[in-house]
């Protein structure tokens, strides 16, 4: 007997095939893990410290407040005073400058040099002393004053020099004489610094005589005496007002002003916004480290009283978790004692104890049940796959290669792709099988359907088509080809020989054959291909014939 057909030939499984039943019933994710956000620990200790935090700062905020508002008030009253009291002493300087110039004025209707030289040596108010005439212009000097431009009029003055320093200065009438002419003081700015020297206010505070646009003329800053180009916001100061404002350095300053009396001069004293409230700075210093370690005590106090609370109460609550995640196997520490939770605990375990042994029953419920359906799915794919096969030869059989012709015609109509039909009959095949019997007749059958499987090729489809008939379907092959695979299937079966179990001869055996090709009717196809059959058999068999003639390929 034969070797059985070729795997390819066997048909495949229904595509409702599957083994998703054995692998049992799925088992949902867990919705969550870890420690749950926003605990009663969290809750608790947050709320004390919120508490505590809250009345540390309203408590910061009065002391501050308080402080700030004292240091303030302090301020109102100290900076006045102070640039009231050097204006007065200025003033009083001036005076005494403006008295003694009018002397010298008095003296005589035109000091020359040696005459001015002279009186600044024995002035203890002046750096300078200058004669001009009416237009400003200088008819003597004393002193260094080059480059001055001075008004030819009585009165106070500020001028810069040719180095660019700026002087302070007053003038007086000269004499009786026809001539007009003003006798002018430069005052002296190392006299007048100590005039405007205050202790007590700290780095960076100082006293200032400003002319008029806020330059300063003088300081009493001993570490920045001179102060050259710097000017003063007298345009945000009034006098005998406290204001706060920014310096010419980008620096809060804090700072009143106070003018000269009978002059264009005014004293400014200011100081650092840091230096003047440094007090309620090392206060709040003090304050937020005496919050911190009040927060950080009260919270550990918290912590250890709520972690002997919470912790029987977080065992259970992982617990749940883990029994929610599928984890029956859970048994807590059962509390000795007799309060809520120990109850509690005992509860819990007796719960798990009993979803334990519940969940053994319905798994062992489960494994027969899914023995059952896959014992059940392996009898369905058996005979889904006989329903679609021909027993005997083991090819697919008749109902089935309708269905593919059907698929087969949809797919060719789409695409336009060639589609060919083989259609074979075993010739004699009724008087071998009355002279040897349908035993060797089977065994004659499933000998040729092994041949017709070798011989077509991979992509063709091989059916039994009935009784002695089989069918071959060439996609994507023309006439032609479709000629061409017909002989090779008919030579392959003319040239084999067949020795039956009932009979020792050797059995030789043709086959014809009827060619044709779909031209979209599938009526017409099957009528192409028996008439074609019907012409190779009135041919004399063992021969293959065609529905119409093919250039290249006369009648077979």
């Amino acid at each position: 007997m034969p070797d059985a057909p070729h795997s390819r030939i066997r048909p495949p499984l229904s595509p409702r095939a599957s083994d998703a039943n054995a692998a049992g019933p799925a088992v949902d994710p867990p919705r969550g893990g870890g420690r749950v956000a926003g605990g009663l620990a969290t809750k608790i200790i947050l709320i004390v410290f919120l508490s505590t935090f809250l009345t540390a700062v309203l408590v910061s905020w009065i002391s501050v407040y308080s402080t700030h508002a004292f240091l303030r008030r302090g301020l109102d009253q100290t900076l006045p005073a102070v640039v009231s009291s050097a204006a007065d002493r200025t003033r009083s300087w001036l005076d005494e400058a403006h008295f003694e110039l009018s002397e010298w004025a008095s003296a005589g209707d035109a000091p020359s040099d040696a005459t001015l030289a002279h009186w600044l040596q024995r002035s203890h108010h002046f750096e300078a002393l200058v004669r001009t005439d009416s237009s400003g212009q200088i008819l003597a000097s004393a002193g260094i004053a080059t480059g001055l431009e001075l008004p030819g009029v009585p009165g106070f003055w500020v001028a810069d020099d040719a180095t660019g320093n700026r002087l302070v200065g007053t003038g007086l009438a000269v004499g009786s004489s026809d001539e007009e002419c003003c006798l002018h003081g430069v005052l002296s700015r190392s006299r007048m610094r100590p005039l405007l020297a205050v202790e007590g206010l700290g780095t960076g505070g100082s006293v200032d005589l400003v002319d008029p646009d806020g330059h300063v003329l003088v300081s009493g800053r001993s570490t920045h005496p001179e102060r050259r180009g710097a000017r003063l916001p007298v345009d945000l100061l009034r006098s005998g007002v406290v204001a706060d404002y920014a310096g010419s350095d980008e620096t809060r300053r804090i700072g009143a002003m106070d003018s000269v009396p009978h002059t264009i001069l005014s004293v400014v004293v200011e100081q650092p916004y840091d230096a003047a409230f440094e007090p309620l700075f090392a206060m709040v210093k003090r304050v937020l480290v005496i919050d911190l370690g009040i927060l950080m005590f009260f919270s550990l106090v918290a912590y250890t009283a709520t972690r002997a609370i919470v912790r029987p109460i977080r065992a259970l609550s992982d617990g749940a978790q883990r029994i929610s995640q599928g984890e029956l196997d859970v048994e807590l520490v059962e509390s000795e004692k007799r309060d809520e939770i120990g109850l509690l605990t005992r509860t819990f375990n007796d719960m798990t104890r009993k979803l334990l042994s519940h969940r053994i029953e319905i798994e062992r419920a489960n494994h027969k049940l899914v023995a059952q359906n896959a014992e059940l799915q392996r009898a369905n794919e058996v005979l889904e796959q006989l329903s679609i096969t021909d027993g005997l030869t083991r090819l697919h059989n008749h109902r089935f290669f309708q269905d593919h012709l059907t698929r087969e015609i949809k797919r060719v109509s789409r695409t336009s792709e060639n589609l060919s039909m083989l259609m074979c009959d075993i010739d004699d095949f009724k008087r071998l099988n009355d002279r040897l019997g349908h035993a060797s007749g089977d065994e004659l059958l499933v000998g040729i359907a092994s041949t017709l499987d070798e011989s077509v090729r991979e992509t063709d489809f091989l059916a039994r088509y009935g009784g002695e008939e089989f069918v071959v379907l060439c996609p994507d092959t023309d006439l032609a080809g479709a000629i061409n695979v017909a002989e090779k299937v008919r030579s392959a079966v003319a040239e084999g020989s067949f020795i039956l179990d009932g009979t020792s001869q050797l059995c030789k055996i043709t086959i014809s054959i009827g060619v044709a090709q779909f031209e979209g009717s599938r009526r017409a196809f099957f009528k192409a291909a028996d008439q074609s059959l019907y012409r190779a058999k009135e041919a004399g068999k063992n021969c293959v014939k065609s529905a119409r003639e093919v250039s290249g390929y006369p009648d077979i």
